[in-house]
């Protein structure tokens, strides 16, 4: 194409791009941070060989435009200015991306798959809906299973597309596509957690909440505040703002039994025994064990997905919120009958109760045993799964139970250091 040929928008993007002294590497890093996401290395090679097909007018960079706008700091209309026949342009971006598909194999191929899409004008019917629930469905029974960095690229790709879809869907369909966002934005806040990345969570959580809320459903207004006050034990927050947050979900359930409720029972439990309101966390303990033996059945059997509260979950609080009160005997009980119902993949949750076990020695003041048991069942532990975000704050709040006066003993040093030397990794 020649210089004259070449689209205007096109050498508008190159002219910001060298204007700021940005190489197209350095382009697609500033492209993904906009897009919210943390590209690998493989990531922005793909989208810098597209920069290059973009500034040379060969299609419009329609799933990017946003992002340009948002770096360059200029309304896409601006940016992109008319660009006339859609039809075309569209025609054009699939066979620019098919050719450079073709000349590298390495070349990411979503791309490819939205342009069609694009190009494709939407009807979203209830057809589309059913297969968006089995889509979140699958997500639901991956997420604190698999691979937290891949699932997050992942859930963003889903999410983008299904942002995509929302503006032409009308009636019960729209509404069961808007349903979908808040359990996908839920996971991707869990997700995110997972991952130690707490800021980006709650911004995730915010969103779940605000499409369940627009849904009209009590449950699912009650579901993802209550996961969202679970998860918020996890990080930073206040403790206070964790209780307030459950109390939201209890009250978003409209007094019915669903997962969202007990949710919140169980955030309110755990965060009132860290506030060292024990009395009271017990108490919410015996409101969780009332709810739980109410919820439907398919909720009470569910061990697998993150919308599921089964025994494992119960005796999981229960072990909490004991080890934190000083109840030793019936903690370590918990923690039996815990390991016993978590399925055998549940590396996760089953590491967590082994921190519960290791705060549990700690709070009788077997300092050695306590933190010898936390350092044993760290070092057994991959390097990726030292790293997740539950299993660390577990760590964290079991050591904060030792005695002040054991704080200079070398083993809790020594779990001190592989918890940070963890975080590096």
């Amino acid at each position: 194409m020649t210089e004259n040929a070449r689209p205007e928008w096109a050498r508008r993007l190159q002219a910001e791009r060298v204007a700021r002294g940005w190489s197209k590497p350095a382009m697609a890093r500033e492209l993904w941070s906009a897009a919210g996401q943390r590209p690998n290395a493989k990531q922005v090679e793909s989208l810098a060989r597209q920069i290059r097909g973009y500034e040379k007018g060969r299609h419009l960079p329609r799933d990017w435009a946003a992002a340009y706008a948002a770096v360059y700091g200029m309304e896409e209309s601006v940016l992109f200015g008319s660009v006339d026949g859609d039809e075309d342009v569209n025609r054009r971006q699939v066979l620019g991306i098919m050719a450079t598909t073709a000349a590298g194999s390495t070349l990411d191929t979503e791309p490819l798959r939205s342009a069609f899409d694009a190009a494709l004008p939407p009807e979203i019917g209830d057809r589309d809906a059913d297969e968006w629930e089995r889509v979140t469905i699958g997500y639901a029974h991956e997420v604190g299973w698999a691979h937290a960095a891949l699932l997050r690229q992942e859930l963003a790709a889903d999410f983008a597309e299904l942002t995509r879809l929302l503006p032409t869907s009308h009636g019960s369909s729209r509404t069961r596509l808007v349903h979908v966002a808040a359990q996908l934005a839920a996971l991707m806040a869990i997700t995110l957690t997972n991952l130690g990345e707490i800021r980006d969570a709650r911004r995730w959580w915010r969103t779940a909440v605000r499409a369940a809320d627009r849904t009209g459903d009590h449950a699912a207004a009650s579901l993802v505040r209550g996961r969202a006050a679970v998860y918020s034990l996890y990080g930073p927050s206040s403790r206070l703002t964790a209780v307030e947050q459950a109390e939201e979900a209890i009250a978003a359930g409209h007094g019915a039994a669903c997962g969202g409720v007990v949710s919140g029972f169980a955030a309110r439990a755990q965060g009132l025994a860290e506030l060292g309101r024990h009395d009271e966390a017990t108490d919410t303990l015996t409101d969780l064990r009332r709810t739980f033996e109410h919820l439907p059945e398919a909720v009470r059997k569910d061990q697998l997905s993150q919308w599921g509260w089964s025994q494992q979950r119960l005796w999981y609080v229960t072990s909490f919120v004991h080890t934190l009160t000083g109840n030793l005997a019936e903690a370590m009980h918990a923690q039996d009958q815990a390991l016993l119902v978590y399925p055998k993949r549940s590396w996760q949750g089953r590491a967590q109760i082994e921190m519960h076990r290791a705060g549990a020695l700690l709070r009788a003041g077997d300092v050695d045993e306590g933190a010898g048991h936390l350092v044993r069942v760290l070092e057994g532990l991959p390097g990726k799964r030292r790293r997740d975000g539950l299993l660390r704050q577990s760590a964290l709040t079991s050591l904060r139970l030792a005695p002040s006066s054991a704080i200079s003993r070398p083993i809790i040093r020594e779990a001190y250091e592989l918890l940070a030397v963890t975080t590096g990794e």
